[in-house]
Order: C-alpha cells, then structure tokens, then sequence
C-alpha cells in the first residue's frame, strides 16, 4: 500500500467539459467479490442497486437472481460455465433490466439483446433490425436517458474481433440498427464493456489493443459530432486503476464518490469487482440528436486516394487486380485511384501474393496508401495477424475465417503450393501447456482451411509454444507480438 496519495487529472476541453480525478488505486469491493468470478458491471443510475455477471460451475435454467448485500440491492446474472452462451446486464432505464445474451445453435453463436422486470423475471427480446453477433460474448452499456444503448460485438465489417456499436432509440421508442463506432475507435483488437457517461459523448471502454500496461486496459474518448464516428483519440486511464492483469467494465454514477470496475491479476482468471475514490463534472446532455446515417463520402479532385500495391519486403510496386463485389480492375503500374469512401471491402491480389481484403473507409488518406502484400515464394513465412482465438482456448474467432479464405484462395490459385501452419504463445505459464495449447491452435487452423476443400497432404502443422518469441516477453505490448499464427511455403 502507497503512503502517499497521487491524483490523476484528465481535463476534457473538446464537444464535453469535463474534469476528472482519481485518488490513490483501486482496493477490492470484498462484500461483493467471491470465488466465482465477477464481470460485466453496470450500476442503476436512479438508486443504489448494480448488477453484474457471476461464473458458476454446474447447470441450470436460472439466468438472474435479485440479493441484497450490505444493504445495497444486486442483481445476478449468472454464466453456467459447462453450457455454451452467455449473459451480461447492459443496464437499468424505466424499470427495465436489459442484458445481452448469447446461445450457440449448431455450432453458431446468436446474440441478441432483451429486458426484463426485476420483479417478474420474464425476459422480453428488444427488437433492433438486423442485429447480428457471431462471438462467444457480448457486453454494452444502455445510457442513462435510454436513448443509446453501445453494444460490444463481432457483427458483419468489424475491423477486427469484438468492436463498439451505437444503437439509437427513436422516438416512437423502437431502436434503429446497429451502427459501427468507426475506425478511430474500433481497432483489429477487441473493444468490450462500453459505458457512456451521462453527457451522452464520453465513453469509457476496454481493450487489449497495443500500448497497454495489461492484457486488457480502461480507456475513455469523447465523441466529436452527430455521427457517432468522429472521436478524440482514447487515452488509456492509467496506473492507478490499469495492472498488468486484465481491468474492464468501468462505471460510475454521477455525484458519487466511487466508480467501480472489474479487474483480474490473470487474463484467463476470475475478476473481482474494485473501486476507486473518483470526482468528475460532466454536464449532462439535454439536447435532442437526430440519428446521421452513415453514407458513402465522395471525394474532391484534391482529395482523392491511391492505393499503391506492393511488396511487403522489397516496396517494390507490384501488378495488382482490385475486386469489389463484380467489378473487377486491372493495376499494371499497381495504383488504383478511389473517388468515394464507400464502406465497401475490396480485395487486392497480384500474382505470386497473398491477397488482402481492406475496407474503404476513413482510415485510408488523400495520396498514396501502400497495400503491403506478402509473397507466397518457397521458403516465405507469413504471420495471418487476424487469426484470433478466445482467450485461453484452441476456439477460433469467428472473424478469423476471413483471413485464412484468403490462404485458402491462394492455395487454389496456385495448387502446387504445400504449407507448415506455426502456432506460438508467449512465455508465460507452464511451457508444457503453452506447447499444448498451440498446437491444439494449429489443428483448429487445420481442419477449417481443409473444410474449404484443400486436400490435407497439402497442409501440415506444428506448436512450437513460447520457444520461437519474435519480441521480448518483458512487457504485455511485446509479449502480444509472440502470440501468432504463420504459415511457412514448404512447397511452391
């Protein structure tokens, strides 16, 4: 224990003013904390009751329960680890309890969002169109006025695996669809447990994108316009709350002296619920904003993108094919010129190279952008950097099909081509188990790109654990770079 206090400022002079501090570090909120484990927090903006999720071992058709502890009210929603599916509270808005909650129906994933009465427990499915969540979980914050709910997921064009989405209620109180955060937020890592403080605009979340001292870390932004795609660039919420084991589900009410969130010493343990002595004065938001449908942005002469193919090792500008939906463009000098940000994914191939699918979007900048792509010649090794696993486990990220369609369409272009997949982990943990674990990655890897029809002679695999790192395991940010999947060209 620290004997001094410090204080963390955070000073919000953009769309929000906003002025925020931390006291001293977070200390465990042992009245609610059990062996099981904690996660998902969100507080009822209104009284003293919270709700969050609790794994069980066992089974059982019970999903929520209501307690009291120490006077405060809780309710449980309780994750039965032995049956596939989750669930997870978004929050509490006129009387309502809504909260996530994820099946798998043969072999696929379904989420889908629903409330309930705390008094009668019969959950009812909110409507919102076209709703669509392929992963294991799903988490989200509804805001205190029960206009947005933000939704964690892994939907159609995510830009990685779990990304932040808004859903905005209307005024007839039925929910318009889904739509992505953008790429200034949503990252090919993973984006989870959202919560929107009461000015509508500041949004505090998880991720286990690079630079964060952890395996998961908070970070807040502010929205910048109507758009709900334009925000200020996340500041991660620093060592006072953030460990080098996972934190998420940050929450607060407003006024009050403590936020709370969950934090676990081992990404693959169990999270205790924390607090931290906070103060913050963010003005609540009273104006009404009309819903900004995202729609394709044409480009002015001066504005316009080039994409640039080439080698990833050599820069050399290569002859490239471009492929939207049913059109087809040839590149022989390898630049191909985009006069709108469609949202559209293309796919960009040259002969000899692994293709590579990228998104038309505000990520790509007037001038030249250089599409780096990897040669397929004998000997080349090629890490698949959106292979993805569920933490822990040899269960594949459902978006991670997307890349290895790309191996598995290359292996039909060219049908002399045999590969080596490699999995590797970092070093920490048992090496035994590490070995284990990769290659038990390797034969998920495997036997997908063989159900696409490659014969299996083509295609053969080996764990190697932590004993191949291609950074040092000295930090959580290096250490990611080690956890991959590459497949090495034995025969060409």
């Amino acid at each position: 224990m620290k004997s001094s206090i410090t204080t963390f400022l955070v000073f919000l002079n953009l769309i929000s003013s906003a002025q925020i501090a931390f006291e001293g570090n977070g200390e465990p909120v042992d009245s609610l904390n059990t062996h099981y484990g904690q996660n998902y927090l969100v507080l009822d903006p209104v009284s003293e009751r919270m709700a969050f999720t609790q794994d069980r071992s066992g089974l059982s058709d019970s999903f929520m329960d209501a307690e009291t502890i120490n006077g405060r009210g809780v309710i449980l929603f309780t994750d039965w680890l032995d049956t596939p599916g989750m669930v997870s509270p978004i929050g509490f808005s006129e009387g309502w309890i809504y909260f996530n909650k994820v099946i798998r129906e043969l072999g696929v994933y379904r989420g889908g969002i629903f409330r309930t009465r705390s008094a009668t427990m019969q959950p009812e499915r909110v409507d919102i169109p076209f709703f669509k969540n392929k992963a294991p979980v799903q988490s989200g914050h509804i805001s205190k006025d029960g206009k947005y709910m933000i939704i964690s997921m892994e939907s159609n064009h995510t830009y990685g695996v779990e990304d932040l989405y808004v859903i905005e209620r209307k005024y007839d109180g039925s929910w318009e669809k889904a739509k992505n955060l953008g790429s200034q937020l949503n990252t090919k890592f993973q984006e989870v447990t959202p919560f929107l403080a009461e000015d509508n605009k500041t949004l505090f979340f998880a991720s286990n994108r690079p630079g964060g001292q952890g395996s998961f870390d908070l970070y807040y932004t502010v929205r910048q316009d109507n758009s709900w795609r334009n925000w200020s660039a996340p500041i991660n919420l620093g060592s006072q709350i953030n460990t080098t084991g996972a934190e998420t589900s940050f929450v607060y009410n407003d006024g009050d002296k403590w936020a709370y969130y969950v934090s676990s010493q081992d990404s693959d343990a169990y999270g205790d619920i924390m607090k931290i002595s906070f103060k913050e004065q963010i003005e609540e938001d009273t104006t009404e904003i009309a819903s900004t449908p995202i729609v394709e942005v044409k480009l002015e002469e001066n504005d316009k993108i080039l994409l640039k193919v080439i080698d990833a090792k050599t820069e050399q500008v290569l002859p490239a094919e471009l492929i939207n939906g049913n059109e087809r463009r040839i590149g022989a000098n390898g630049i191909f010129e985009i006069d709108s940000l469609s949202g559209d994914e293309i796919e960009i191939k040259s002969m000899g190279y692994l293709p590579k699918v990228i998104l038309l979007d505000d990520q790509l900048k007037p001038g030249e952008n250089p599409i780096a792509l990897s040669s397929i010649a004998k000997g080349s090794v090629i890490t698949l950097d959106h292979v993805l696993f569920h933490r822990g486990t040899s269960d594949m990220v459902d978006a991670s099909k997307k890349e290895l369609n790309l191996v598995v369409e290359v292996m039909n272009d060219n049908p002399d081509i045999k590969i080596l997949l490699k999995g590797h982990t970092d070093n920490t943990g048992d090496p035994v188990k590490n070995i284990q674990l990769s290659e038990a990655r390797v034969k998920t890897v495997k036997e997908y790109i063989i159900s696409q029809g490659i014969s299996a002679y083509r295609v053969s695999g080996k764990g190697y654990g932590g004993n191949q790192p291609i950074a040092s395991n000295e930090t959580e940010e290096t250490r990611k770079l080690n956890r991959r999947v590459e497949f090495e060209v034995v025969e060409d």
